[in-house]
């Protein structure tokens, strides 16, 4: 399995784009850049309600700072976009509107000073290392510190089937098995186990909902009253 993406031909490919993403990810031509390719729907799904206006972006790993670049063409000038990397060398990376962290993402409290200068984050998109622990770490961090409506991604969780980075199947430690579990959180309103870990209702009461695709897993922020069951009209089966 690939670990790293395939050379295209960009200019054919952002000829049959068929979403922003797409376009913006086969226009880059300075820095490089790598995705797979069925995360560029994925995005424009969950992200298109941001384009052209201030949305404040944080990724985790900066790579060779592509990405950045191509989130810069997907969001519009108007993006306030911060990018965090283990790597020195990224602090190469030296343009409008585009803030460059040197740290490690399981660092809790450069992440919140991240979140502080910032004012807030809309979207995080996890690009990291890939490390279960680290993924997990991230998320409990920066999750209660986006704004009520965020969205949180989490790439290339077909690492947490890999022993080498803390992963395996169904291994207790793994970003996936911890994914799980949050989809009893998310219900944690109906969950009649006296286990105090599914019920906890703070993480239901702030997020809509949690969608998992093929390598990736995405966090939907929302505050939202306890569900009301509705009932409407009237004739009934004798």
């Amino acid at each position: 399995m690939e670990r790293h993406g395939a050379w295209i031909d960009p200019a054919v490919e952002l000829a049959r784009a068929t979403n922003p993403a797409e376009a913006a990810f086969f226009a880059q031509e300075d820095r490089l850049a790598t995705k797979w390719h069925h995360y560029l729907e994925v995005y424009d799904r969950h992200l298109s309600r941001y384009r052209g206006k201030p949305v404040r972006i944080l990724e985790l790993g900066i790579f060779q700072g592509g990405s950045l670049q191509m989130w810069r063409r997907y969001f519009g000038p108007d993006a306030v976009i911060h990018g965090l990397d283990i790597n020195e060398a990224c602090t190469q990376i030296d343009e409008p509107g585009i803030t460059v962290h040197i740290g490690s993402q399981s660092d809790a409290g450069l992440l919140r000073r991240i979140a502080e200068a910032m004012g807030g984050i809309d979207v995080v998109i996890d690009d990291a290392g890939h490390i279960s622990p680290d993924q997990i770490a991230s998320f409990e961090t920066l999750y209660p510190l986006m704004a009520p409506d965020g969205v949180y991604f989490v790439e290339d969780v077909h690492a947490s089937y890999w022993p080498d980075l803390g992963g395996g199947l169904r291994a207790p430690g793994a970003f996936m098995e911890y994914a799980k579990r949050l989809l009893d959180r998310l219900h944690a309103r109906y969950v009649l186990d006296p286990d105090p870990f599914p019920r906890d209702p703070g993480f239901a009461d702030a997020t809509q909902g949690i969608a998992f695709h093929d390598s990736m897993v995405v966090f939907e922020r929302r505050r939202k009253p306890p569900p009301r069951a509705l009932t409407v009209g009237h004739r009934t089966l004798s």
